[in-house]
């Protein structure tokens, strides 16, 4: 429709490249390689195999594991049979997949060896009944998926798929702690390709590699790594960022564009051995989740010598603003704080409680306005219509704009935690820590750290008279929570500074908690 009149859905990338250059490699892994005209038939005998099943239009096709090869394979497979796909986060623990899957209800999971015990807990606590197939990277022929397909055929089931039709489930957690999927149409993929068609900062390169390490359950794995097959790249995958994993695959594969968080940057410098040659072949860096100190920048210009992208967006609304590599380099130094100007297609503006614009440099709610936007949250109107309002996204996030038109985040209403790339939501973490019998009180904040961006900080009050250790209070919160929403600080406090109202203040704690760790 914009460089390729014949994309028109996810599919249709497949199909088009397996047409048009079917020898061109899509997929590598440490493992070997596919091909486009090799990944168009293996989703296709996935796809009419789903539909053997029974799968029926519209329904959720669900994935747990880390990025492979079959991440893609049962992505386009499920486009094909007219399904929309559900990347779970592999890094949740068994409660939360419980609720997850409880909310999706996907007749079919596709789930990676390594999480079977997990799922398979789920599912005989499961209320709605769900088929497990099983599939190892490292036994492909041999492992559940292939007895599965069987002898299915490759022959592509050509289901007609329409523009509005979800293409993509992405759970985002919310400021109750309960997740909401988030519903992404094949036209909203299709606008987004157009929007980096129109960005300079975006434009592909005929031989170009992506570096895949961000999870594929996240917008920048997601989303990022499907516009590379859109333009025909490459993908070279490893299974989940590790410094020492991601320079294998920058020595091996030599990738061109590399999707990382400023964390990640943080752990690669730190890593034994690496040096400028390592980066030889990388012609920018698309970052998220947060700014980049201006340390952390000037190490990256000297190690890694390309160009640097800040992206920043939202899962209901794909990407927002980029700041360009000339900011990085030219631009005044508080610039860096910035997150950048809006991409085409989309505007953005501050606007006060009542809905108002505000002048530049006033503080407000960042509201979006996007043709990518997200179709609404899964069996959730009233929470889908609490953040679109009048085509305006509202994306929970406290800001200004400066008089050139660069806006700054200064805070988050949703009070979200980024730590090393990953989001976490205070209430999650307080339940959690509200459901053991020793504690009264809990709050949840995040403080500056030099390796995670962020660190997961908790203030809880005991009950009185009752005993308890930060140990045990980590040790309750992973059965609850995933490993990275753990407090990695948790102080004991006699009381917590409230409201009348009995709010708790959070940012006088913040504040405090800053002082005393002497953190900026």
């Amino acid at each position: 429709m914009w460089r390729f009149a014949e994309i028109k859905t996810l599919p249709d990338i497949v199909r088009y490249w397996a047409d048009k250059r079917p020898d061109k490699i899509a997929l590598i892994e440490i493992s070997g390689q596919r091909s486009y005209a090799e990944l168009h038939s293996r989703s296709s005998q996935i796809a009419s195999r789903l539909i053997a099943a029974g799968v029926t239009l519209q329904a959720h096709v669900g994935f747990v594991g880390r990025n492979c090869f079959e991440f893609f394979e049962i992505w386009f497979a499920a486009g094909k049979a007219g399904c929309a796909f559900v990347p779970f986060n592999w890094r949740s623990a068994v409660e939360e997949m419980r609720g997850l899957i409880a909310d999706a209800t996907p007749p079919i999971m596709f789930v990676s060896a390594e999480f079977l015990p997990m799922l398979r807990e789920v599912q005989a606590r499961a209320a709605v009944p769900f088929e497990i197939v099983a599939f190892d990277p490292e036994m492909r022929g041999k492992d559940g998926l292939a007895t599965w397909i069987g002898d299915t055929q490759d022959t592509d089931p050509g289901v007609k798929v329409a523009d509005t039709d979800i293409a993509l489930l992405s759970y985002t957690s919310g400021t109750t702690g309960q997740p909401k999927g988030v519903q992404s149409a094949h036209g909203a993929f299709n606008l987004s390709f157009l929007c980096g068609s129109l960005e300079p900062a975006m434009a592909w390169h005929d031989d170009d590699i992506m570096l895949m390490s961000m999870p594929n359950f996240h917008l920048a794995g997601s989303w990022v790594s499907i516009a590379a097959l859109y333009h025909g790249a490459a993908l070279s995958i490893i299974p989940s960022f590790e410094a020492a994993a991601l320079l294998t695959a920058l020595r091996r594969d030599r990738p061109s564009i590399v999707p990382i968080v400023p964390a990640a940057m943080q752990m690669l410098l730190n890593e034994p051995g690496v040096s400028a040659g390592d980066f030889i072949s990388v012609r920018s860096m698309m970052y998220f989740g947060s700014p980049i100190s201006p340390a952390l920048l000037e190490r990256a210009l000297a190690t890694f010598g390309c160009e640097f992208y800040q992206f920043y967006g939202a899962t209901e609304a794909w990407f927002i603003a980029i700041l360009p590599h000339v900011e990085h380099v030219a631009g005044a130094a508080s610039r860096l704080t910035s997150c950048g100007r809006p991409l085409p297609l989309v505007s953005m503006k501050v606007v006060d409680l009542d809905g108002e614009e505000v002048p530049d440099g006033t503080i407000g709610e960042l509201m979006v306005r996007t043709p990518m936007a997200f179709s609404g949250y899964w069996q959730r109107p009233a929470a889908t219509a609490e953040v679109l309002r009048e085509g305006w996204y509202r994306t929970g996030d406290m800001g200004r704009r400066d008089a050139g038109g660069f806006y700054y985040l200064v805070d988050r209403t949703k009070d979200m935690i980024i730590t090393g790339g990953e989001n976490v939501y205070s209430v999650e973490v307080e339940q959690a820590l509200l459901m053991h019998p020793a504690i009264a009180m809990a709050a949840v904040i995040g403080l500056p750290d030099e390796r995670w961006g962020e660190k997961v900080t908790a203030v809880v009050v005991p009950h009185e008279g009752a005993a308890v250790t930060e140990d045990e209070l980590r040790q309750h919160c992973r059965l609850h929570l995933a490993g990275f929403k753990v407090p990695k600080t948790i102080y004991f406090e006699a009381s917590l500074p409230v409201t009348p109202a009995g709010k708790i203040q959070k940012p006088a704690l913040r504040a405090r908690l800053r002082a005393e760790e002497k953190v900026p």
